[in-house]
């Protein structure tokens, strides 16, 4: 009966926040408004939004008793310096903590800001070989020299772990849990006091994800277990792109993903291929995701999917063909 009742006042009071969190965000904004939206979900934990693209990704900062948590770096290292400007003028404990979701160049360009300022990076394993070896992909088939000397300077974790990390920052505790789906290393971070779950590219709001690393039959898995954890469910969810959501939004957010999935099948069982399937599945998806961020994607979706059903997915960390 015990743990039914803390159980149930974990999930009230996280529904309760969720409930607030635009007043939260009010009232707690001190934005940097050329680079990121400052939103604090709940006492301590705070989200900051890309505005605009113009941080590249999402980040966030939790706040504990003896040191400060910090999740992902964006893509400019100017957007990590305000971010920790930000942190500063709400707290002197020390960094102790960087945790990078996964190794994409828009989550990890300013990590060494964190470093410089005393954080210890933090991944899943995988991803370490992967910040340097894999991220010019993301600078297009004309990186200049500079693009391959910004990559080489990328700094990568220092601590890695395969499956679960707990962490403290004094009687605030931190939980890290990699799941499958988006690149083969992605870590999703629990702050569990505050029922609050950082999702890293694991979960896009209202927005078409990049599938490029992607194996989409996991990531599906993943998303139906992942807003819950250590016994209780997790209702103020911080994606990797999009505004902070709720399991509503994560639900959506995995439907897109099946919907995609069927939209490719139902073109290949037509005969279609190439050009012509990736135009079929468009026109099943555009009326329901039509509306969503990044409609740039969409068809690298349907290609990234397509190429995923035949078995041609290149993922991180193999050969190149």
């Amino acid at each position: 009966m015990r743990l039914f009742c803390v159980r149930t006042a974990a999930r009230l009071t996280a529904l309760a926040l969720l409930c607030c969190r635009l007043a939260w965000a009010q009232a707690g904004a001190d934005a940097a408004p050329d680079y990121f939206k400052l939103s604090e979900l709940a006492p301590g934990v705070y989200a900051a939004t890309d505005i605009d693209g113009k941080s590249g990704a999402n980040a966030g900062f939790v706040i504990g008793d003896d040191g400060v948590l910090v999740i992902d770096s964006f893509y400019k290292p100017e957007a990590a310096e305000a971010l920790l400007a930000q942190i500063r003028k709400r707290t002197a404990l020390p960094l102790r903590f960087l945790v990078n979701t996964h190794y994409h160049i828009d989550h990890v360009s300013g990590n060494q800001v964190f470093a410089a300022a005393g954080a210890q990076l933090i991944g899943q394993r995988r991803m370490r070989d992967w910040v340097q070896s894999e991220n010019l992909k993301f600078l297009g088939g004309k990186a200049t020299d500079a693009d391959r000397e910004r990559v080489q300077k990328l700094l990568p974790p220092q601590l890695g772990y395969d499956q679960t990390l707990h962490l403290w920052l004094g009687r605030r505790g931190v939980l890290l849990r990699a799941w499958p789906g988006h690149t083969g290393a992605d870590t999703v971070v629990y702050v569990p006091d505050a029922g609050v779950m950082f999702g890293g590219d694991l979960f896009w709001s209202r927005s078409i994800p990049n599938l490029i690393d992607a194996t989409v039959a996991q990531w599906t898995q993943s998303l139906a277990r992942m807003a819950e954890e250590q016994g209780m469910r997790y209702d103020i969810l911080v994606p990797g792109h999009g505004e902070v959501a709720s399991a509503v939004e994560l639900q959506e957010f995995r439907n897109y993903l099946l919907d995609l999935r069927d939209a490719v099948a139902k073109s290949q069982r037509q005969g279609l291929t190439g050009e012509a399937l990736q135009d079929a599945a468009l026109r099943e998806l555009e009326p329901r995701y039509g509306s969503w961020r990044y409609q740039r994607l969409m068809r690298a979706n349907v290609r990234d999917m397509a190429n995923e059903m035949s078995g041609s997915t290149r993922l991180p960390g193999t050969p190149k063909p």
